[in-house]
């Protein structure tokens, strides 16, 4: 299929139909439902439509929409399970370019054709997503690798989308809800997604980094076949999550590979201080020795190492989460960004922490070995309540966007394998000071 994206003003004509066609398939439902029978079954069917809607609508537009469309997919125990079965597809089945794009797009970047420094390269893609597609290829040694090549002006349609969603945005901006700084966060992430040289960078970083865990595998990068908008790296094996579950895995080990992702997002955030920050399915791959592959280091997030420094002193906080000790750890949290937290706030940090984080993370060392069900949605619907509730309270720090996708996607992946984890153990081994920095 040829990839044809719409740019400028017909993105944001696309952009405001996407919301017309949602709200029809959803009308049409309520016009038709007092004349059925099945009304569960008509309801289900409503959200398919609609999900098949939105997901036509990323998939062409590619770039920010389409990952937005992405994030929407994790959100299991939150939206319906059909509207997310349709958006799971933008995870890693969009429509690629035409090969003779992709050719072109290659050799602007290579300087030579693909057959002139692979023994093999496959025209279509594999994988296609939001900025890039992969594609299969063999060296001249033999090495079976993935060759990821960017879209044709990626970078444009980021920018384009960013004044959208700022135009958008507008009164939650002025009314102080969604900072500006958050935006700008989120678009110079997604951009820095679009360096294929920072991405090698941190892939190679990242490889290093993680060897302790032993049972991550991260692909090595070949750097004489890449540039900026070509990346070339190994070849690593694995399933995604939707396959491991077609073969119905005992709960022991969606308990093994829950707890193994659990330790993977935490010893990346209180032992390296940066994280890989796009939690999509497609980029986990799980083996049958329930090893994880781990791949795309695009969006990868390095934080503060004061504010690690802070997560460690709240993580299994022991005292009342109401307390003023512990408001006081809230409030110097905004202080380390130079901004002063507001009572609302704090009081909203100070719920989100007693009502979610105490219930996930116990942190009566007796309590460790408290296995937390993720197969209970309400968890993740009280995260969502109360984080909402941060943001109603004009709580929003540029950190915490990347910071609050990889946790959210942390814990949507735990619903969906229906894992049980000790979290408090696992994060109790990381919260001595960092040994190393990506």
């Amino acid at each position: 299929m040829t990839l044809k994206r719409p740019t400028g003003g017909k993105r944001g004509l696309k952009i405001a139909g996407l919301s017309l066609d949602v709200a029809g398939s959803y009308l049409g439902y309520f016009v038709q439902r007092p004349f059925v029978d099945d009304k569960d079954a008509h309801l289900a069917n409503a959200h398919a439509r609609a999900g098949r809607r939105i997901r036509a609508n990323m998939q062409e537009l590619r770039g920010p929409m389409m990952k937005l469309g992405q994030m929407l997919s994790l959100q299991g125990g939150v939206l319906p399970d059909d509207l997310i079965a349709e958006l799971s597809t933008l995870q890693m089945q969009a429509p690629g370019m035409h090969p003779s794009l992709v050719r072109a797009q290659f050799r602007a970047s290579m300087r030579q054709n693909p057959e002139s420094l692979f023994r093999k390269f496959d025209d279509e893609p594999f994988a296609a997503a939001s900025l890039g597609q992969v594609h299969r290829a063999v060296t001249p040694d033999g090495d079976r690798v993935a060759v990821k090549i960017q879209y044709p002006g990626i970078r444009d349609a980021i920018a384009t989308d960013f004044k959208l969603l700022r135009a958008a945005a507008l009164p939650a901006r002025a009314s102080g809800h969604m900072p500006g700084s958050a935006l700008t966060e989120l678009e110079r992430q997604i951009l820095a997604e679009t360096d294929y040289v920072r991405e090698a960078d941190n892939t190679e970083s990242f490889r290093a980094n993680l060897q302790p865990l032993g049972f991550v595998d991260v692909p090595r990068v070949y750097r004489k076949l890449s540039s900026e908008r070509v990346l070339t790296m190994e070849m690593i094996d694995g399933e995604q999550i939707e396959s491991l579950l077609a073969h119905r895995p005992s709960q022991a080990q969606r308990d093994i590979i829950g707890a193994q992702l659990v330790e993977l997002l935490f010893f990346q955030i209180l032992r390296i201080g940066a994280f890989h920050a796009d939690p999509n399915w497609g980029n986990y791959l799980f083996r049958p020795d329930s090893s994880i592959g781990l791949i795309d280091f695009g969006c990868v997030k390095h934080l503060d190492p004061r504010f690690v420094d802070h997560l460690r002193e709240v993580y299994l906080y022991p005292g009342p989460r109401d307390s003023a000790e512990f408001r006081r750890l809230i409030a110097k949290r905004y202080e380390l960004f130079d901004l002063k937290a507001s009572p609302a706030t704090i009081e909203a940090f100070s719920t989100l922490s007693d009502g979610f984080y105490r219930r996930v993370y116990p942190p009566e060392p007796e309590r460790d070995g408290d296995a937390i069900d993720f197969r209970d949605p309400e968890l993740i619907r009280q995260y969502v309540r109360q984080c909402n509730a941060v943001t109603k309270s004009k709580g929003i720090l540029p950190e915490y966007v990347l910071f609050a996708r990889a946790e959210m996607g942390l814990y949507n992946t735990l619903h969906k394998l229906k894992a049980r984890v000790p979290m408090s153990a696992i994060v109790r081994r990381h919260l001595h000071p960092r040994t190393q920095r990506a």
